[in-house]
């Protein structure tokens, strides 16, 4: 590695480091978000335990395997979800401060992707591991295998990846629009339609699970469960690590050459 790589490296620590600190100090907005997420699990292990027993053939694996994947998706929520540079490029561009942030002597996207991964790490040690200790105990969670384990996290890695660069174009877009509210309004609500997150992609009917199949959602929800629930083995778990890391380098890609047009016909609006 060379020693300018050795630099950026630290210098992204550095920020990563300052986001986690800087996020782990609100413990009243911790509480909140645990209690919220217990509860949000409950009730979908809940509703999903109903369905079950109501056709439990249609499911197409067993009760402890969905209540599982409905309790993941709560639970993943918090790293795969919540927070993102989005909303922080908006309030900046607003602010008409967004170019002390690009005049940094540190790319604009490394400098972004540094400040979310300590905002995800904070998010998974402080709120995504504590929520799985308890559904363990409470929930009937089942423990995946340790290839499958392996595979979880690997995958889950490659889906806060890909969660970055979508959110990271959502923030370029706030450059062009300075409000991006609605677009999010939108994005969200495809997202948790398309990814998995409440109803798995296999119960899909024909055409949804065809487009469901095209879309990058999949794997930010999908892919990660399923992989801990078993219900991808041998050479399934690469062909869907494989699929992943297809959408982290075209994402990567088509948000370097946006950044790259965004910078050129930036209008900063404000002080």
């Amino acid at each position: 590695m060379t020693k300018n790589g050795v630099i950026r490296l630290r210098q992204g620590r550095a920020f990563s480091r300052l986001e986690f600190h800087n996020i782990s100090i609100y413990r009243g907005s911790f509480w909140m978000r645990f209690i919220f997420i217990f509860i949000m699990m409950y009730s979908m292990g809940h509703v999903w335990r109903i369905l079950y027993y109501a056709n439990p053939e249609r499911m197409g694996v067993s009760l402890s395997e969905i209540v599982t994947y409905a309790v993941m998706g709560v639970a993943l929520e918090a790293v795969l979800h919540f927070g993102g540079p989005q909303y922080y490029i908006m309030d900046q561009v607003r602010r008409g401060t967004i170019e002390m942030d690009i005049l940094k002597p540190i790319d604009f996207q490394f400098y972004m992707l540094a400040k979310h991964i300590g905002f995800v790490l904070m998010q998974f040690f402080m709120i995504v591991l504590p929520s799985l200790v308890v559904a363990y105990f409470f929930f009937g969670f089942n423990m995946p295998s340790f290839i499958n384990g392996m595979a979880f996290l690997l995958s889950l890695f490659f889906a806060c990846l890909i969660t970055f660069f979508l959110k990271f174009l959502l923030g370029l877009i706030s450059m062009v629009t300075m409000n991006i509210q609605n677009i999010m309004f939108g994005y969200n609500a495809t997202l948790r339609f398309f990814s998995g997150q409440i109803v798995p992609l296999w119960l899909f009917p024909g055409v949804l699970g065809l487009i469901s199949t095209y879309l990058p959602f999949r794997a930010i929800y999908a892919i990660p469960i399923s992989l801990y629930i078993g219900r991808y083995n041998g050479v399934d778990i690469g062909l869907a690590l494989s699929a992943q890391l297809f959408w982290v380098g075209a994402l990567w890609l088509v948000s370097r050459l946006f950044m790259k047009y965004v910078f050129k016909r930036l209008l900063i609006q404000g002080g």
